[in-house]
């Protein structure tokens, strides 16, 4: 067993790293104005010439404060006095009062949100039948699901940068795959603990993660309705504000991936169904709807969920299905080894077509993230949205079939 305080040397000052507020530019004040007349030039002034060139001066003295006046009051660019009258130069403009947010678009799923350069946070989710709905898929801005076991059990990543949900879970054990991955996206994972080959490299420092079995800053927490170790959850902002704390660098280096919009609806594909026969309860199957131009996800047979968001559809944008090996890994406790470094075969179903490709990952550096290419080598833009990344064994049948609006649904889906 590994030491609980594996991570404590990564702890940063308290607070040290709090989330930054953006603020509207400052402006100067406003000066005093034009200056008032001194009280004696008046009394200087005689004569009944000289009080009606005064009468004069002072009607057109008035009329240009009531231009003046009418200009504030006119839309356009408003401007307040630096002191030009003072001797100093130029004048600003007065800043928008509207709350001025920076707002970007992620490189996961090309959703624009504020501070979308925020680094990604991945977490571990469950998909064992007890969780289900589980919280949090629907928020997530790309999501990897891969089997834990030989053509099996599966798990998922979720990558949240513009999602940030107030509710994630199961949050269950990382893999060594899925620190690759995490690490390729620029992510931190946040893991309920995990397998001793994860555990091992994220102990000799090769990964910096978020624990639950440390639990920093009370990242993590237990739910009564459900049991061990099913009911660990957390959520975005407990695990940004942990990220912040514990030290980790806060803005993303990943460059992200190439969108397109949704395209007209004359311009999609047909409804249809894709089918990943995965055993049992891990089966998939998404619908795909091209008034809406997604495709709604279905485990086995029942319509998927999210359990934190009021029962929000799971529906990306685009399915990815990396075709790639699967075996036992090396020494004990059963666990598998996924190729999900190297190369193997793409398919990717968005707006209604289908797209044969290659995936790429550098299996030499951790960093690289899986690359989407097309068959002459060029990055495929995906339709903005979720992503669903699914890595399936050549074996596992994948099949897409067109079907008529009327019916849907394979037999036996429940919508």
């Amino acid at each position: 067993m590994l030491d609980s305080s594996m991570d404590s040397s990564d702890a940063a000052p308290d607070d040290a790293a709090g989330e930054q507020q953006l603020s509207r530019p400052a402006v100067p004040p406003a000066s005093g104005g034009q200056g008032s007349l001194r009280s004696d030039w008046l009394q200087r002034a005689g004569g009944t010439s000289q009080r009606r060139w005064l009468l004069a001066a002072g009607i057109v003295l008035l009329v240009l404060a009531a231009g003046g006046a009418a200009a504030l009051l006119l839309p356009g660019k408003r401007t307040v006095s630096d002191g030009a009258d003072q001797g100093q130069q130029g004048t600003l403009p007065v800043a928008d009062e509207r709350d001025q947010t920076k707002v970007s678009v992620s490189g996961l799923s090309g959703r624009e949100c504020a501070d979308a350069q925020r680094r990604p946070i991945g977490v571990m989710l469950a998909s064992d039948p007890i969780n289900r709905p589980v919280s949090g898929f629907a928020a997530a801005d790309m999501v990897f699901e891969l089997p834990v076991l030989v053509s099996d059990v599966t798990r998922l990543l979720a990558l949240y940068q513009c999602g940030r949900p107030d509710d994630i879970g199961s949050v269950r054990s990382a893999r060594h795959d899925y620190l690759f991955l995490a690490e390729g996206e620029d992510a931190i994972l946040a893991h309920w603990g995990g397998s001793y080959h994860a555990l091992n490299r994220i102990a000799a420092g090769e990964f910096k993660t978020i624990n639950a079995l440390t639990n920093p800053y009370n990242a993590f927490f237990r739910k009564s309705n459900l049991p061990a170790p099913y009911n660990g959850f957390t959520t975005y902002e407990n695990l940004w504000n942990a990220l912040q704390k514990l030290g980790y660098r806060t803005e993303t280096t990943l460059a992200g991936y190439s969108f397109q919009a949704d395209p007209p609806p004359v311009e999609r594909g047909p409804a249809g169904t894709l089918s990943i026969a995965w055993p049992g309860a891990f089966r998939v199957h998404y619908v795909y709807d091209p008034a809406i131009n997604r495709y709604q996800r279905y485990w086995a047979g029942v319509k998927q969920v999210d359990g934190g968001l009021g029962g929000e559809p799971v529906a990306p944008s685009a399915v990815l299905i990396m075709q790639a090996a699967n075996g036992p890994a090396e020494g004990p406790g059963g666990y598998n080894d996924v190729d999900i470094e190297g190369s193997g075969d793409l398919t990717v179903y968005q707006n209604g077509r289908v797209i044969q490709g290659r995936w790429e990952k550098n299996e030499l550096y951790k960093n690289d993230p899986v690359h989407f290419l097309d068959e002459s080598g060029q990055p495929i833009p995906l339709t903005a949205g979720q992503v669903w990344v699914m890595a399936v064994e050549p074996h596992i049948g994948v099949t897409w079939e067109p079907v008529s609006v009327a019916s849907p649904l394979p037999a036996g889906a429940t919508p």
